[in-house]
């Protein structure tokens, strides 16, 4: 790949005549952000606006984990300062789903909203719920958003699991996409203001140098801090699609410890047995070794757990949402009177945790009943793909870099890539 991709965030830093730094110039923002996004000179994009005076002021907008990302999830934050002259409002007071939007008078009293968050091209990651739910403010109170564009760090050709049924809409899943969706954050805004019919007066501040089959490491750009406490490094991307759903099991996803998702088990687990149910499955790009660990906190906390470390050989093959289904299926044959789903609150969602991160029901009654897990796998592909050669219209980047083509030719047919179904 060419040379270091440039965030919107470095774009509008470096290009006075931008127009929208022309319009933020001496107006005061509400930066919707948190501490992990810098420029790529390493200053935090909050000192960078305001020493370079691309905008007059700015009130920052916290979302989930908080501004410093020290609370766990659903772990309410409350408003403080960043320094004597900069406030942030907290977005994810917890308690209740009525905290997750700004407050009318908080819109109001700025110029314009500036999104600058490092999503993971995940639906369950909820900065994109945080920056739809001030679009529709904006709309409302009838200021301008810009998006300032960061990578899809797991690349923006692969999408994988199926769309969100409507009965399980929660802040983990607000709108019909797949859970791995291939969309930059600039380009869920546009497809929901068009989809969704929000009205926001949008902008979005294009990267430079970003092509859809770059995965973080491709782009040159530094991981400078975990964007969430549960995410320190890229790596834990390109499994968190997947091991995120045994948020809704009785199976620790290793929280607690410094590899989250990166390792399940239980106490009650053979960790020798499940790698070697687990690797008997082929599954494409993962070797599954025996592993034990002790949580600090969560699941199990100061208990031994045995299980597996998921080792990635063949990220491109690799798929974690079908590796995570099949994992799942494994534990329970393993293990049936023992593991049992999430019966407690998650995200304020009136249902089954499991059944909101899958966005249906019928995975649960896959497993519980015994059924083909490959068929349920199969009946995702067909929709999945329409879905995306629909979205494809609201991309902003070229699949990669080929001078002969127009700037935003949409994704063709051989370009969708499904994972096949077999397990």
């Amino acid at each position: 790949m060419r040379g270091m991709v440039r965030t919107g965030l470095d774009v509008l830093l470096q290009t006075p005549e931008h127009d929208a730094r022309q319009f933020l110039a001496g107006k005061r923002i509400a930066l919707v952000t948190n501490y992990a996004a810098f420029a790529s000179d390493d200053r935090r994009n909050i000192d960078a606006l305001l020493q370079e005076k691309v905008c007059g002021s700015l009130v920052v907008f916290g979302p989930e984990h908080g501004y410093w990302s020290d609370g766990q999830y659903m772990d309410g934050s409350e408003n403080e300062r960043y320094d004597d002259d900069v406030e942030i409002v907290s977005l994810y007071k917890g308690g209740s789903a009525h905290y997750l939007f700004p407050e009318p008078k908080d819109v109001a009293g700025v110029d314009a909203l500036v999104v600058d968050l490092q999503d993971i091209g995940t639906r369950f990651y909820t900065f994109y719920a945080t920056m739809a739910n001030c679009m529709f403010a904006a709309a409302a109170v009838k200021r301008p958003l810009f998006v300032l564009d960061r990578p899809n760090p797991i690349n923006g050709v692969d999408v994988e699991g199926g769309l969100l049924a409507p009965p399980f809409i929660s802040f983990v899943g607000q709108y019909p996409m797949p859970i791995r969706h291939g969309f930059t954050i600039g380009e869920i805004a546009r497809w929901l203001n068009a989809t969704r019919n929000i009205g926001c007066d949008l902008h979005v501040v294009e990267m430079d140098g970003w092509f859809r089959k770059m995965w973080w490491d491709d782009t040159q750009q530094a991981w400078r801090r975990p964007t969430s406490p549960n995410m320190p490094n890229f790596e834990t991307t390109i499994v968190y699609p997947g091991m995120c759903l045994y948020e809704g099991t009785n199976v620790s996803e290793a929280r607690g410890t410094t590899y989250p998702f990166r390792a399940i088990g239980a106490p009650w687990l053979d960790a020798n047995a499940l790698a070697g149910a687990l690797n008997a499955r082929e599954l494409p790009g993962v070797q599954f070794t025996p592993h034990a660990f002790k949580p600090a906190f969560e699941k199990f906390a100061n208990e031994r757990c045995n299980g597996v470390w998921i080792e990635v050989t063949d990220r491109n093959v690799f798929r974690p949402v079908r590796t995570a289904l099949w994992t799942i299926q494994t534990v329970r044959d393993l293990a049936p009177d023992d593991f049992a789903w999430r019966d407690t609150t998650y995200e304020w969602a009136n249902a089954s945790a499991i059944d909101v991160l899958i966005g249906s029901y019928a995975f649960r009654a896959c497993i519980d009943l015994g059924g083909p897990l490959e068929e349920f796998i199969e009946e995702w592909e067909q929709p999945v793909a329409e879905w995306q050669r629909a979205a494809s219209e609201f991309y902003l980047y070229r699949r990669e870099p080929e001078a002969h083509l127009p700037i935003r030719p949409a994704v063709t047919d051989t370009e969708v890539r499904i994972a096949p179904a077999a397990g």
